[in-house]
C-alpha cells in the first residue's frame, strides 16, 4: 500500500513539474516587446559604429492611428547626439519593419547607442538589428 501511495505522489509530482510547454502566443500580445513611451528608452553599450554598420532595423507595432510617435537614435547618453530619427507608423494588430539607413560617419568610434522614444502615444519594439554594409 505504501509503494502505491508512493508511487501514485511522484507521478502526479512529476507530470505536474514535467510539463515545459509554452503556450502559443494571442494576437495583440506584447507581453515580449518592449513597451516604449514618451523620454524611455533602450541602451546598448560600446557599440562599434566604425565596423561598416551602415543603418538600424527596427520592428515596431503601435496601436495609435494619430500618435506622432517617433524613435530617436542618440549615442553616449540618452541626450546625447541624435544620429536619427524613425517616425512609427499605425500599425494595427501587425508589427513593421522599419529601416534607418544613412551615413554614420558622425557617429565613428565606439558610443553608447540610446533608442529614445517621443511623441504623447506609446508604441512598442519587438526586435531591433544592424544592417551591415559587407
Amino acid at each position: 500500500m505504501r509503494l502505491m501511495i508512493l508511487l501514485f505522489f511522484v507521478c502526479v509530482h512529476l507530470s505536474v513539474y514535467g510539463q515545459t510547454a509554452v503556450p502559443p502566443a494571442k494576437k495583440g500580445n506584447r507581453a515580449t516587446e518592449f513597451q516604449m513611451k514618451e523620454g524611455s528608452y533602450l541602451s546598448f553599450a560600446q557599440v562599434n559604429l566604425s565596423l561598416g554598420e551602415i543603418g538600424f532595423r527596427v520592428e515596431v507595432a503601435s496601436e495609435h492611428k494619430k500618435s506622432n510617435a517617433r524613435l530617436e537614435f542618440r549615442i553616449d547618453k540618452p541626450k546625447g547626439k541624435i544620429i536619427g530619427t524613425l517616425e512609427i507608423p499605425y500599425t494595427g494588430d501587425s508589427t513593421y519593419a522599419l529601416k534607418l539607413i544613412g551615413n554614420l560617419r558622425h557617429a565613428e568610434g565606439v558610443h553608447d547607442l540610446y533608442l529614445v522614444a517621443k511623441g504623447a502615444m506609446p508604441f512598442s519594439i519587438t526586435s531591433f538589428g544592424f544592417i551591415y554594409n559587407y
